[in-house]
């Protein structure tokens, strides 16, 4: 399950520490909603279109990509307008890099409790339906979509941490890195340019916000229990 501010709280954990930037949850996260990043699809979700000034509609991604892009024309100008926007925090299970595994399990019987530090990294990036890799100068300059200092300013964002944590018998468990991410949803208008203007509609961004990475355990019954990543 993912963790609320109330379970994390109840999770069988040892002294917690944690390297670097990384933060353990706080009361802040409350202000996020946790999701699990392996099986999020909310950015892939929704048609973003585009309509021309003169009627012309598309909704492929690769069309709307192609008209907002007229936006890096000096003669162009483009405005997005937030429709929706709410912050998440996606966690991820990563691997132990510490020891070269994944999960430790305490499912065998016969010991008592298994203490352990986990190690590793994850890396965070921007995201867009529009395509694979994003154009944050586009994004930034062009519509002002993270443009302010409450975000990332780099495309990919790598983060590691260390949890020492202890595992119950019948209990798994691995580190998880999480991330505080704006989820947004925008309009985009766009004057001059092919067909002397266009509105793009439904436009999805993900942007990792400044705030530190956070480290916790992700910790389920051996009997039945999955992991956020489905061990």
């Amino acid at each position: 399950m993912i963790p609320t501010s109330a379970s994390r709280i109840g999770l069988a954990l040892g002294a917690v520490t944690v390297a670097l930037a990384l933060t353990t949850p706080t009361a802040s996260a409350a202000e996020s909603t946790d999701i699990n990043g392996h099986t999020d699809t909310w950015l892939q979700e929704g048609s973003p279109s585009v309509t021309y000034d003169n009627g012309y509609q598309v909704n492929s991604a690769d069309e709307v990509k192609r008209a907002m892009e007229q936006c890096n024309d000096s003669n162009v100008s483009c405005t997005a307008t937030s429709v929706e926007s709410k912050n998440v925090t996606k966690w991820f299970d990563v691997e132990n890099t510490a020891m070269g595994i994944g999960p430790i399990q305490n499912c065998s019987g016969g010991q008592g409790e298994i203490n352990q530090t986990l190690s590793g990294s994850k890396t965070f990036t921007w995201g867009w339906n529009v395509g694979a890799s994003v154009d944050i100068t586009l994004v930034k300059d062009k519509l002002g979509v993270g443009a302010s200092a409450q975000y990332s300013q780099t495309n990919a964002e790598s983060k590691s941490g260390d949890v020492r944590i202890t595992i119950k018998p019948g209990r798994k468990g691995m580190l998880m890195l999480g991330h505080d991410m704006e989820q947004r949803v925008s309009d985009v208008r766009i004057q001059g340019g092919e067909f002397g203007g266009a509105k793009i509609t439904g436009l999805r961004t993900e942007v990792p916000l400044s705030a530190a990475a956070r480290a916790d355990t992700d910790e389920v019954s051996c009997d039945g229990g999955k992991l956020k990543n489905g061990s």
